[in-house]
């Protein structure tokens, strides 16, 4: 291979200002320089990519063919340049980013995430989407560099965790569970029933049952799902309460001796060794925006 990047340069001028002559005005050149690289190009590539018969020269049919090819390299080369600027500023090259899977499909995340891909479109992401507990493993272990999880007691010493969100929680259970049917639940109800509760990473760190019957779950979508089945009742962030499999299956348990659900913060975790470049930081920002414009609570 003996051509040059600026010899497709000079084939993408010709072929979009017409003429040999308005590409060399356009690249600020003599017009027998631009005519001589061209000249060499089809020499190299071994076919005539001209047909210059008439007053202005034409693309040939393999001319056409191979302009495509020509400006997907030169997209390419611009992506590697602006990838080296950004890899020389700071930037990370690359992200592993760990998410809750109680976070799926929430707007606020997905919004992030599009306006990443608009900001950064250099960087390449991983995204792990795994259960609650999962995602501090992850990141403690390295296998990821930042997570945005619901939070949770026993993260360890090595992690940091910065809240970004609340979201509000709802106490449900299935339609045609005995629950539902008590107008004014008392907290003396609840402990008559099997409570489905949320698993936590560490044995010290979990949070006591109301009742002596209860099943521990590292899921929130699974909590909905074995109360729509009426398998107990359980306190879960109020958008998977209403998420479309669950909503008509679920009923909100209210009452004044039951009070109100508490709130349920969303943050982020990243280990405190590690190093926090532009665009972690960046994420972290974005997202306790997006949350507080929604007002997810």
């Amino acid at each position: 291979m003996r051509w040059s990047l600026d010899q497709l340069e000079i084939l993408v001028a010709c072929a979009e200002r017409g003429s040999f002559s308005s590409a060399a005005r356009h690249l600020g050149r003599a017009q027998s320089a631009v005519s001589t690289a061209i000249a060499h190009l089809e020499a190299d590539l071994d076919c005539p990519l001209f047909d210059r018969s008439g007053r202005l020269p034409r693309l040939t049919q393999a001319g056409e063919a191979l302009l495509h090819e020509a400006r997907a390299v030169i997209r390419q080369c611009q992506r590697l340049d602006a990838r080296a600027r950004a890899i020389a500023q700071g930037e990370e090259a690359r992200l592993v980013l760990a998410i809750d899977e109680a976070l799926v499909e929430m707007p606020p995340v997905d919004e992030t995430l599009e306006a990443l891909a608009r900001h950064y479109p250099a960087l390449q992401l991983t995204l792990l989407y795994g259960a609650q507990g999962d995602i501090a493993g992850w990141v403690e272990d390295r296998t990821a560099d930042l997570g945005i999880l619901l939070r949770q007691q026993g993260q360890g010493p090595v992690l940091e965790g910065i809240g970004i969100a609340h979201l509000q929680q709802a106490l449900v259970v299935a339609r045609d569970h005995p629950l539902a049917a008590l107008a004014s639940p008392t907290v003396g109800d609840l402990a008559a029933h099997r409570q489905l509760m949320i698993a936590s990473r560490g044995e010290d760190d979990r949070q006591a049952p109301l009742t002596a019957q209860f099943w521990r779950l590292n899921s929130f979508y699974s909590m909905a799902e074995l109360a729509t089945r009426g398998l107990g009742w359980a306190l879960v962030p109020r958008h998977i309460a209403h998420y479309p499999p669950f909503r008509d299956d679920l009923v909100e348990l209210a009452g004044e001796a039951l009070g109100t659900p508490p709130v349920i913060e969303v943050e982020t975790v990243s280990r405190r060794d590690a190093d926090r470049g532009p665009i972690a930081r960046w994420l972290r920002h974005t997202l306790g925006e997006r949350f507080r414009d929604r007002r997810w609570r």
